[in-house]
Protein backbone atom coordinates (compact mmCIF):
# COMPACT_ATOMS: atom_id res chain seq x y z
CA UNK A 1 0.00 0.00 0.00
CA UNK A 2 1.03 3.62 -0.53
CA UNK A 3 0.84 6.51 1.91
CA UNK A 4 0.56 9.44 -0.51
CA UNK A 5 2.56 11.82 -2.69
CA UNK A 6 5.61 11.41 -0.48
CA UNK A 7 6.07 7.91 -1.90
CA UNK A 8 7.13 9.50 -5.20
CA UNK A 9 9.99 11.95 -4.72
CA UNK A 10 13.24 12.65 -6.53
CA UNK A 11 14.62 12.48 -10.04
CA UNK A 12 12.99 10.09 -12.54
CA UNK A 13 14.10 9.09 -16.01
CA UNK A 14 11.24 8.59 -18.45
CA UNK A 15 10.71 6.84 -21.76
CA UNK A 16 7.52 7.35 -23.73
CA UNK A 17 6.38 5.84 -27.01
CA UNK A 18 3.51 4.87 -29.24
CA UNK A 19 4.24 2.19 -31.86
CA UNK A 20 1.16 2.90 -33.96
CA UNK A 21 1.25 -0.23 -36.11
CA UNK A 22 -1.59 -2.69 -35.70
CA UNK A 23 -2.62 -5.92 -37.39
CA UNK A 24 -6.01 -5.46 -39.04
CA UNK A 25 -7.97 -8.70 -39.33
CA UNK A 26 -5.38 -10.75 -37.45
CA UNK A 27 -6.57 -14.13 -36.18
CA UNK A 28 -7.23 -14.04 -32.40
CA UNK A 29 -5.04 -16.17 -30.12
CA UNK A 30 -6.33 -19.67 -29.50
CA UNK A 31 -7.78 -20.20 -32.97
CA UNK A 32 -6.37 -22.35 -35.74
CA UNK A 33 -6.03 -19.64 -38.37
CA UNK A 34 -2.86 -18.11 -39.72
CA UNK A 35 -1.62 -15.60 -37.18
CA UNK A 36 -0.69 -12.13 -38.34
CA UNK A 37 -2.23 -12.49 -41.80
CA UNK A 38 -3.84 -9.03 -41.78
CA UNK A 39 -2.23 -5.89 -43.21
CA UNK A 40 -0.44 -3.36 -41.04
CA UNK A 41 -2.28 -0.08 -40.51
CA UNK A 42 -0.06 2.82 -39.42
CA UNK A 43 -0.94 6.09 -37.74
CA UNK A 44 0.86 9.26 -38.81
CA UNK A 45 4.61 9.13 -38.33
CA UNK A 46 6.51 12.24 -37.26
CA UNK A 47 10.29 11.82 -37.73
CA UNK A 48 12.58 11.88 -34.73
CA UNK A 49 14.00 15.29 -33.87
CA UNK A 50 10.87 17.29 -34.72
CA UNK A 51 8.58 19.00 -32.26
CA UNK A 52 5.45 17.20 -33.42
CA UNK A 53 3.80 20.48 -34.38
CA UNK A 54 2.82 19.05 -37.77
CA UNK A 55 0.02 17.04 -36.18
CA UNK A 56 -1.33 19.52 -33.62
CA UNK A 57 -2.14 23.22 -33.44
CA UNK A 58 0.22 23.99 -30.58
CA UNK A 59 3.95 24.58 -30.81
CA UNK A 60 5.95 22.46 -28.42
CA UNK A 61 9.38 23.02 -26.96
CA UNK A 62 12.33 21.23 -28.54
CA UNK A 63 13.01 19.32 -25.32
CA UNK A 64 12.43 15.72 -24.16
CA UNK A 65 9.42 16.93 -22.14
CA UNK A 66 8.06 18.76 -25.18
CA UNK A 67 8.44 15.60 -27.27
CA UNK A 68 6.66 13.57 -24.59
CA UNK A 69 3.72 15.97 -24.22
CA UNK A 70 3.32 16.48 -27.98
CA UNK A 71 3.53 12.74 -28.62
CA UNK A 72 1.03 11.77 -25.94
CA UNK A 73 -1.41 14.54 -26.90
CA UNK A 74 -1.70 13.45 -30.53
CA UNK A 75 -2.36 10.15 -32.30
CA UNK A 76 1.04 10.00 -33.96
CA UNK A 77 3.94 7.61 -33.59
CA UNK A 78 6.65 8.91 -31.27
CA UNK A 79 9.41 7.86 -28.89
CA UNK A 80 11.38 10.00 -26.44
CA UNK A 81 13.51 9.78 -23.31
CA UNK A 82 14.28 12.38 -20.65
CA UNK A 83 14.14 13.35 -16.97
CA UNK A 84 11.70 15.01 -14.56
CA UNK A 85 11.62 15.68 -10.82
CA UNK A 86 8.85 14.90 -8.30
CA UNK A 87 8.95 17.03 -5.12
CA UNK A 88 7.05 14.66 -2.81
CA UNK A 89 4.07 16.98 -2.29
CA UNK A 90 2.38 16.82 -5.70
CA UNK A 91 4.44 19.03 -8.01
CA UNK A 92 6.60 18.09 -11.02
CA UNK A 93 9.60 20.04 -12.34
CA UNK A 94 11.85 19.83 -15.39
CA UNK A 95 14.71 21.63 -17.09
CA UNK A 96 14.97 22.79 -20.73
CA UNK A 97 18.56 21.51 -20.79
CA UNK A 98 20.33 18.32 -19.78
CA UNK A 99 21.85 19.97 -16.70
CA UNK A 100 20.86 19.66 -13.06
CA UNK A 101 18.52 22.66 -12.72
CA UNK A 102 14.90 21.49 -12.55
CA UNK A 103 13.19 24.63 -11.31
CA UNK A 104 10.49 24.98 -13.99
CA UNK A 105 7.08 23.65 -12.85
CA UNK A 106 5.69 21.34 -15.53
CA UNK A 107 2.81 19.54 -13.84
CA UNK A 108 1.20 17.91 -10.85
CA UNK A 109 0.59 14.39 -9.55
CA UNK A 110 -1.43 12.52 -6.95
CA UNK A 111 -0.74 9.11 -5.38
CA UNK A 112 -3.66 7.05 -4.05
CA UNK A 113 -3.66 4.56 -1.18
CA UNK A 114 -3.71 1.59 -3.59
CA UNK A 115 -0.51 2.89 -5.30
CA UNK A 116 -2.32 4.31 -8.28
CA UNK A 117 -1.08 7.63 -9.62
CA UNK A 118 -2.47 10.39 -11.82
CA UNK A 119 -0.14 12.80 -13.59
CA UNK A 120 -0.80 16.05 -15.44
CA UNK A 121 2.11 17.26 -17.59
CA UNK A 122 2.37 20.69 -19.20
CA UNK A 123 5.01 21.72 -21.73
CA UNK A 124 6.06 24.94 -20.00
CA UNK A 125 9.58 24.92 -21.45
CA UNK A 126 8.86 27.01 -24.54
CA UNK A 127 11.25 29.96 -24.72
CA UNK A 128 9.53 33.11 -23.53
CA UNK A 129 6.50 31.38 -22.02
CA UNK A 130 5.31 32.80 -18.72
CA UNK A 131 4.00 30.38 -16.12
CA UNK A 132 2.11 27.21 -16.95
CA UNK A 133 0.58 27.05 -20.40
CA UNK A 134 -2.73 25.30 -21.01
CA UNK A 135 -4.74 23.92 -23.90
CA UNK A 136 -3.38 21.07 -25.96
CA UNK A 137 0.08 21.46 -24.40
CA UNK A 138 -1.36 19.64 -21.36
CA UNK A 139 -1.74 15.86 -21.14
CA UNK A 140 -3.15 13.51 -18.49
CA UNK A 141 -1.60 10.17 -17.56
CA UNK A 142 -2.78 7.48 -15.19
CA UNK A 143 -0.96 4.42 -13.94
CA UNK A 144 0.47 2.30 -11.16
CA UNK A 145 3.53 2.47 -8.94
CA UNK A 146 4.87 -1.06 -9.39
CA UNK A 147 7.90 -0.77 -7.11
CA UNK A 148 8.53 1.46 -4.09
CA UNK A 149 12.12 0.46 -3.26
CA UNK A 150 15.17 1.06 -5.47
CA UNK A 151 13.47 1.79 -8.80
CA UNK A 152 10.14 3.32 -7.71
CA UNK A 153 8.97 2.39 -11.22
CA UNK A 154 5.79 4.04 -12.48
CA UNK A 155 3.96 2.66 -15.53
CA UNK A 156 1.49 5.06 -17.16
CA UNK A 157 -0.92 5.35 -20.09
CA UNK A 158 -2.61 8.35 -21.66
CA UNK A 159 -6.09 9.16 -20.36
CA UNK A 160 -6.98 11.35 -23.34
CA UNK A 161 -9.86 10.01 -25.43
CA UNK A 162 -8.33 11.24 -28.70
CA UNK A 163 -4.78 9.93 -28.20
CA UNK A 164 -4.76 6.37 -26.84
CA UNK A 165 -1.94 3.89 -27.20
CA UNK A 166 0.88 5.86 -25.57
CA UNK A 167 2.95 4.11 -22.90
CA UNK A 168 5.18 6.00 -20.46
CA UNK A 169 7.60 4.42 -17.98
CA UNK A 170 9.29 6.44 -15.24
CA UNK A 171 12.09 4.99 -13.12
CA UNK A 172 14.14 6.68 -10.40
CA UNK A 173 17.65 7.86 -11.27
CA UNK A 174 20.66 8.46 -9.05
CA UNK A 175 19.68 11.01 -6.41
CA UNK A 176 20.56 14.63 -7.18
CA UNK A 177 21.34 13.63 -10.77
CA UNK A 178 24.97 12.87 -9.92
CA UNK A 179 25.70 11.04 -13.17
CA UNK A 180 28.69 11.02 -15.54
CA UNK A 181 30.25 8.68 -18.08
CA UNK A 182 31.66 6.77 -15.10
CA UNK A 183 28.08 5.88 -14.10
CA UNK A 184 27.86 3.57 -17.13
CA UNK A 185 30.49 0.93 -16.52
CA UNK A 186 30.57 -2.83 -16.95
CA UNK A 187 28.89 -5.57 -18.97
CA UNK A 188 25.32 -5.05 -20.21
CA UNK A 189 22.85 -7.21 -22.10
CA UNK A 190 20.29 -5.42 -24.28
CA UNK A 191 17.14 -6.16 -26.24
CA UNK A 192 15.14 -3.74 -28.39
CA UNK A 193 12.77 -3.54 -31.32
CA UNK A 194 11.69 -0.99 -33.87
CA UNK A 195 10.95 -0.09 -37.47
CA UNK A 196 12.60 2.10 -40.06
CA UNK A 197 9.81 3.90 -41.85
CA UNK A 198 9.35 3.49 -45.59
CA UNK A 199 11.14 6.20 -47.55
CA UNK A 200 13.63 7.01 -44.79
CA UNK A 201 16.98 8.15 -46.15
CA UNK A 202 19.21 5.64 -44.46
CA UNK A 203 22.23 7.71 -45.45
CA UNK A 204 21.45 9.55 -42.22
CA UNK A 205 21.90 6.26 -40.38
CA UNK A 206 24.59 4.55 -42.46
CA UNK A 207 26.88 1.70 -41.51
CA UNK A 208 30.08 1.91 -39.55
CA UNK A 209 33.23 -0.10 -40.10
CA UNK A 210 36.43 0.45 -38.09
CA UNK A 211 35.14 3.77 -36.78
CA UNK A 212 34.32 5.22 -40.23
CA UNK A 213 30.72 6.02 -41.09
CA UNK A 214 29.71 4.95 -44.61
CA UNK A 215 26.53 6.43 -46.10
CA UNK A 216 23.71 4.12 -47.03
CA UNK A 217 21.08 4.69 -49.69
CA UNK A 218 17.49 5.87 -49.74
CA UNK A 219 15.38 2.79 -49.15
CA UNK A 220 12.47 1.63 -46.97
CA UNK A 221 14.48 -0.47 -44.60
CA UNK A 222 17.65 -0.99 -42.58
CA UNK A 223 21.20 -1.50 -43.71
CA UNK A 224 22.37 -5.04 -44.19
CA UNK A 225 25.97 -6.00 -43.33
CA UNK A 226 28.54 -3.90 -45.17
CA UNK A 227 26.05 -2.31 -47.59
CA UNK A 228 23.43 0.40 -47.83
CA UNK A 229 20.84 -2.01 -49.20
CA UNK A 230 17.88 -3.72 -47.62
CA UNK A 231 17.48 -7.45 -47.99
CA UNK A 232 15.16 -8.64 -45.22
CA UNK A 233 15.90 -11.63 -43.06
CA UNK A 234 18.40 -11.87 -40.21
CA UNK A 235 21.84 -10.32 -40.23
CA UNK A 236 24.89 -11.87 -38.62
CA UNK A 237 25.15 -9.19 -35.93
CA UNK A 238 23.14 -7.88 -33.00
CA UNK A 239 20.65 -6.13 -35.31
CA UNK A 240 18.32 -8.41 -37.28
CA UNK A 241 16.03 -7.09 -39.99
CA UNK A 242 12.63 -8.44 -40.94
CA UNK A 243 10.97 -8.45 -44.32
CA UNK A 244 10.62 -5.01 -45.91
CA UNK A 245 7.02 -3.99 -46.61
CA UNK A 246 5.24 -0.89 -47.82
CA UNK A 247 5.46 0.67 -44.35
CA UNK A 248 9.16 0.00 -43.82
CA UNK A 249 11.42 -2.62 -42.29
CA UNK A 250 11.06 -3.94 -38.75
CA UNK A 251 14.15 -4.90 -36.81
CA UNK A 252 15.15 -6.38 -33.48
CA UNK A 253 18.25 -5.91 -31.36
CA UNK A 254 19.71 -8.46 -28.99
CA UNK A 255 23.29 -8.13 -27.88
CA UNK A 256 25.89 -7.34 -25.29
CA UNK A 257 28.20 -4.40 -24.74
CA UNK A 258 30.96 -3.38 -22.35
CA UNK A 259 31.04 0.25 -21.18
CA UNK A 260 34.47 1.44 -20.01
CA UNK A 261 33.28 4.31 -17.80
CA UNK A 262 34.93 6.87 -20.10
CA UNK A 263 32.45 7.11 -22.97
CA UNK A 264 33.44 4.07 -25.02
CA UNK A 265 31.71 0.77 -25.74
CA UNK A 266 34.76 -1.41 -26.07
CA UNK A 267 35.50 -4.74 -27.69
CA UNK A 268 33.89 -7.55 -25.75
CA UNK A 269 36.43 -10.35 -25.57
CA UNK A 270 33.88 -12.85 -24.26
CA UNK A 271 31.52 -12.13 -27.15
CA UNK A 272 34.33 -12.23 -29.70
CA UNK A 273 34.72 -15.97 -29.11
CA UNK A 274 30.96 -16.58 -29.19
CA UNK A 275 29.24 -18.02 -32.26
CA UNK A 276 26.28 -15.68 -31.69
CA UNK A 277 28.22 -12.56 -32.84
CA UNK A 278 26.06 -10.26 -30.69
CA UNK A 279 28.78 -7.87 -29.52
CA UNK A 280 28.16 -4.10 -29.73
CA UNK A 281 30.80 -1.38 -29.76
CA UNK A 282 30.56 2.40 -30.14
CA UNK A 283 30.47 5.49 -27.95
CA UNK A 284 28.22 7.06 -25.30
CA UNK A 285 27.73 10.28 -23.37
CA UNK A 286 26.03 10.47 -19.96
CA UNK A 287 24.78 13.90 -18.87
CA UNK A 288 24.81 15.13 -15.27
CA UNK A 289 21.03 14.59 -15.03
CA UNK A 290 21.42 10.86 -15.91
CA UNK A 291 20.12 11.18 -19.48
CA UNK A 292 22.42 10.45 -22.39
CA UNK A 293 23.06 9.29 -25.93
CA UNK A 294 24.91 6.35 -27.43
CA UNK A 295 25.97 5.03 -30.83
CA UNK A 296 25.67 1.24 -31.25
CA UNK A 297 27.67 -0.64 -33.91
CA UNK A 298 27.27 -4.39 -34.28
CA UNK A 299 29.74 -6.93 -35.68
CA UNK A 300 28.18 -6.69 -39.17
CA UNK A 301 28.61 -2.89 -39.32
CA UNK A 302 24.94 -1.99 -38.77
CA UNK A 303 24.62 1.12 -36.58
CA UNK A 304 21.90 2.92 -34.62
CA UNK A 305 21.78 5.95 -32.33
CA UNK A 306 19.82 5.95 -29.08
CA UNK A 307 18.70 8.41 -26.42
CA UNK A 308 18.49 6.96 -22.92
CA UNK A 309 17.77 7.51 -19.26
CA UNK A 310 20.18 5.84 -16.84
CA UNK A 311 17.92 4.53 -14.08
CA UNK A 312 18.11 2.46 -10.92
CA UNK A 313 17.77 -1.31 -11.26
CA UNK A 314 16.18 -3.58 -8.64
CA UNK A 315 18.54 -5.08 -6.09
CA UNK A 316 19.30 -8.71 -6.90
CA UNK A 317 20.12 -9.73 -3.33
CA UNK A 318 19.63 -8.49 0.23
CA UNK A 319 23.40 -8.06 0.68
CA UNK A 320 23.89 -5.84 -2.38
CA UNK A 321 25.42 -2.57 -1.16
CA UNK A 322 25.05 -0.35 -4.24
CA UNK A 323 22.26 0.28 -6.74
CA UNK A 324 22.94 -1.07 -10.21
CA UNK A 325 22.01 0.91 -13.30
CA UNK A 326 19.77 0.09 -16.27
CA UNK A 327 19.43 1.91 -19.59
CA UNK A 328 15.89 2.62 -20.77
CA UNK A 329 16.27 3.91 -24.33
CA UNK A 330 14.58 4.89 -27.58
CA UNK A 331 16.11 4.87 -31.06
CA UNK A 332 16.85 8.46 -32.08
CA UNK A 333 17.74 8.34 -35.79
CA UNK A 334 15.37 10.26 -38.06
CA UNK A 335 12.65 7.96 -39.39
CA UNK A 336 13.38 5.19 -36.86
CA UNK A 337 10.87 4.26 -34.17
CA UNK A 338 11.29 1.79 -31.34
CA UNK A 339 12.76 1.27 -27.89
CA UNK A 340 14.70 -1.11 -25.72
CA UNK A 341 16.37 -1.75 -22.37
CA UNK A 342 19.92 -2.66 -21.33
CA UNK A 343 20.60 -4.34 -18.00
CA UNK A 344 23.87 -4.96 -16.22
CA UNK A 345 25.04 -8.56 -16.27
Amino acid sequence: MCSGNGDVVGSYGFTGSRAGFFLLGATPPGSNGVLGSGPLVPVAVTPQGTSGAATTAATFSNTPLGSLVSGVSSARVFSTAGRIFFDGVGHIYASPTSGLLTNTPVGTYNVTSDCGITVSLIDALITGSAGLVTGNRTVGLEGEIVDTADTSEIDLVSTGSTAPGALVTMVKTAEFGSCSNASLNGNFGTVGQGMIVSGTNIASIGTTTSGTTTPGTTAPGITSPGTGATTGGSTSGAFSSGVTGTLGTPFTLVGRFVADGSGNLITDTAAASSSLRRSLTGTYQVNADCTGTAHFIDSSGAARNISFALVNAPRISAVQTSVRQDLNYVFSDTGVIGSGVARQQ
